[in-house]
């Protein structure tokens, strides 16, 4: 009878080391497949993939964004909710609906603010948005508007239109600038992005956007299987013709709680509303299908150590005495400020000088004249610091 030969434990584990190796082998190697298709284009334009280079850029974003799987499903989720609204827009405005897709890499969908302080879906910067008519206050943010800022976003794209001709330079120039893109250029002798060696971010930029294009429109060929896009709110427009302190309680007089409100409108940022110096309504978007879960019941007016009151929304300077009628005979009527704080005006955070002389009727020559101490440090207000508003 043959004997049997026990083979050395360190023989299994080599062999066993072998056969993951070969599974993580064949793993990368499936993982590296990017489905590229063999034309393609962005707002009408060929890209020219059969390019190595070009292509190998586009592969790398389009393994990345599969490899960062949660992101990338938000994005397919929360790009149902706000397509139709960009796709209206744009082509309202002569913008090629493939710039929906810049929004995918800016901020996912989302209201977020940079370090750089760029702000909204797509990440404007305050002076940026200024010059196309967003207000920017301490209780106003138009950036965070869906539609005022994608509105903003069409002139400046258009602007890049002008200047370069071609919409993938287009594309870049949102990221470096009209004029850091044109400087480039200049130096390089070239007028074409795909010639340029520029800096990695914006290197990267346009393949991205190509790479939110193909993902978002075959999340399938990208392993992205079964996910619901989100669907869109549900809301009718009114106007508020008077301010609301206590905007929570207004929200569930009218039938639906704050959280619904604010989802639709995240560009008021404050927990009341005032209207600004100079205009008689605000447009807001009112919830139609929002559920409420709190059994509580509301008093019949807001409760005078709300939390709304509390947070500075009784001074003078934000709520007019009619805006105080409702609260009863104990405030209705009563001024909260004698005539000498009045004069003054203490600045509250992200506050500028601009938005401050907006609200009190006055220009920035007066409040300069006034507080001499600002001249030439207008950049260095800051949160709490009183400056004089009225003349004696």
């Amino acid at each position: 009878m043959g004997r049997i030969r026990v083979l050395p434990f360190g023989f299994f584990l080599s062999a066993l080391a072998f056969l993951f190796s070969l599974q993580a082998c064949r793993q990368a190697e499936k993982a590296g497949e990017v489905w590229i298709p063999e034309i393609l284009t962005f707002a009408g334009d060929t890209v020219p993939i059969s390019d190595p280079d070009i292509k190998e850029r586009l592969e790398r974003e389009l393994l990345i964004n599969r490899y960062w799987h949660a992101s990338t499903a938000q994005w397919i989720m929360r790009s149902g909710r706000w397509f139709p609204l960009f796709d209206s827009l744009l082509q309202k405005n002569g913008v090629p609906a493939d710039f929906k897709y810049l929004v995918a890499i800016e901020s996912g969908f989302d209201n977020v603010v940079s370090n750089k302080g760029a702000t909204g879906f797509w990440q404007l910067m305050e002076p940026t948005a200024r010059e196309f008519g967003l207000q920017i206050d301490s209780e106003i943010d138009e950036r965070l508007d869906p539609e005022k800022s994608t509105l903003a976003a069409c002139k400046l794209l258009l602007r890049g239109r002008k200047e370069f001709g071609k919409w993938p330079e287009t594309a870049v120039s949102y990221n470096i600038g009209v004029n850091g893109l044109r400087s480039v250029m200049e130096a390089q002798y070239t007028d074409s992005f795909y010639d340029l060696l520029i800096n990695q971010e914006s290197g990267r930029y346009f393949f991205r956007i190509l790479a939110a294009k193909l993902i978002l429109e075959n999340p399938e060929r990208y392993g992205f299987e079964n996910l619901k896009p989100a669907k869109a709110y549900t809301w009718k427009e009114a106007e508020i013709s008077d301010s609301i302190p206590d905007l929570a309680w207004w929200c569930r007089k009218n039938g639906f709680t704050y959280k619904c409100f604010r989802l639709l409108n995240p560009w008021i940022r404050t927990s009341a509303v005032h209207l600004p110096n100079g205009r008689n309504s605000l447009k807001v978007k009112m919830p139609l299908d929002c559920k409420q879960f709190t059994g509580m019941k509301i008093p019949p007016i807001p409760a005078l150590d709300s939390a709304a009151l509390k947070n500075r929304h009784t001074e003078e300077n934000l709520v007019g005495k009619k805006d105080m009628a409702g609260f009863g005979a104990a405030v209705s009527g009563k001024s909260t400020g004698t005539s000498e704080q009045l004069k003054f005006h203490e600045i509250a955070r992200g506050e500028s000088l601009s938005a401050i002389s907006n609200r009190y009727s006055t220009s920035l020559s007066v409040i300069f004249r006034l507080n001499p101490e600002l001249k030439g440090r207008a950049d260095k207000v800051h949160e709490g610091m009183k400056i004089r508003i009225k003349e004696d």
